[in-house]
């Protein structure tokens, strides 16, 4: 071949190349998204409790493609090339790009074993190390109702952007929760809520005896919500060796008891009630919740050493003396060696209730319900009122005095 039929043939495709690109910008021009391309999101993160983080090699200039964004392009190309620019063509089959018919996102599914500071850990069922993932900005863009886009438990799908990052790309309809009021600061509740967990069957609620002292009305919060979320409760009172008035314990725990509430009553410094909780929790899966410094991650070390969970002691001055201090700094999802799946959660000094107006409070206390209505007032608050049907049922036995003090003081709370 001569030179000159080389330098035509390289001409052409010069020529082709060219005409190629300026078919992509023209259109682009008409295809391409209205507003102005934003810069990446500069994130800086910093973990709270994952160790082993400072081993993972990942920049803080977070690029990810927006959701569609691929498809997008591989369409522009497609219209370039065929010579069309406009809007109404018909689609060329892509089997990559195009949506399932079912309406979900293509990825690898995976389930959200831990959350922090708007990321999350993704366990993607191959037995390697969890996944840490960036959460897709159009999914926190979108109003849910919840302060969280993840939690632990959720099922979700993940994008790989390596080998160790991914970036959560939808997450599955969830068949329950644990949720709270959302605090943006101190004595403020938003009409947000924050999601605990999620996809759980059981909560047991962790009570300590001592050091923190036993609180009730928290348990009766935590109960509430079990109840309306139709998950199993289970109450659990640690710290038994710190009894000092067996009467005084018994009275406690008794209307618990009366209401067919299970209790197991545990002791880490003894060993007491441990086998008896490793099989609650050799089923299904199960979410730790409880006041912080009741005991919840010695528990689950004393139910599975390996697990080797941070433990604190009790603050013994300042303004939550008597309390726990908070080592479980974000909910954790554990597969124990029995085969069941467990969730803790950070101890919390508080825990609101959603959804509950006064006038209904009284529903969710099964021990109230057959009384309902036999008071002199339709709209009786059962604290003041002449003619209460529920205050003769606590002073004639029938409703326990502990209860309804409970109850006195969750409906002050409540919004009317």
């Amino acid at each position: 071949m001569d030179d000159n039929k080389i330098q035509i043939e390289n001409y052409s495709e010069d020529m082709q190349k060219h005409v190629r690109k300026q078919q992509l910008r023209n259109t682009r021009r008409k295809s391409g998204p209205k507003n102005k391309a934003k810069k990446p999101r500069q994130k800086e993160w910093i973990p709270d409790s994952w160790d082993d983080i400072d081993d993972l090699d990942y920049s803080v200039d977070e690029r990810i493609m927006p959701r569609g964004e691929e498809e997008r392009r591989r369409e522009i190309e497609r219209k370039a090339l065929s010579g069309t620019s406009g809007g109404n063509s018909e689609r060329a089959a892509d089997p990559q790009g195009s949506e399932p018919a079912s309406g979900s996102r293509p990825g690898i599914p995976g389930l959200v074993v831990g959350v922090s500071s708007g990321m999350c850990r993704v366990d993607i069922h191959n037995g390697a190390a969890p996944i840490l993932c960036d959460i897709r900005g159009s999914l926190k863009s979108q109003e849910t109702g919840f302060t969280n886009v993840v939690a632990a438990g959720d099922q979700v799908k993940i994008n790989l952007n390596g080998e160790q990052r991914g970036v959560v790309e939808e997450v599955l309809p969830r068949r329950s929760i644990l949720a709270r009021p959302y605090r943006p600061d101190v004595g403020k509740i938003s009409s947000k809520q924050q999601i605990v967990v999620a996809n759980i069957d059981r909560v047991l609620i962790v009570a300590s005896w001592r050091e923190p002292n036993i609180w009730p009305a928290l348990i009766d919060r935590y109960l509430i919500a079990v109840q309306r979320n139709q998950l199993e409760a289970v109450i659990c009172v640690n710290k038994i060796d710190l009894v000092e008035d067996p009467a005084e314990f018994q009275a406690t725990i008794k209307p618990y008891q009366d209401l067919g509430f299970r209790l197991i009553l545990t002791s880490a410094e003894t060993g007491a009630g441990i086998d008896e909780l490793a099989v609650l929790l050799k089923s299904s899966t199960t979410v730790l919740a409880g006041l912080s410094g009741v005991g919840k991650s010695t528990l689950l070390t004393a139910i599975q050493p390996s697990l080797d969970l941070r433990v604190g002691k009790v603050t013994q001055r300042g303004t939550f003396t008597g309390q726990g201090r908070h080592t479980t700094t974000q909910s954790r999802l554990w597969n124990l060696e029995n085969g069941g799946v467990v969730i803790d959660t950070p101890g919390i000094r508080e825990f609101g209730l959603v959804g509950i107006k006064q006038a209904q409070l009284a529903e969710w206390y099964p021990e109230m319900v057959d009384h309902l209505g036999g008071c002199r007032y339709s709209d009786c608050s059962h604290s003041n009122e002449p003619g209460c049907a529920i205050k003769a049922a606590v002073a004639n036995g029938a409703i326990s005095e502990l209860r309804y003090k409970n109850y006195t003081q969750i409906y002050d709370e409540l919004c009317a």
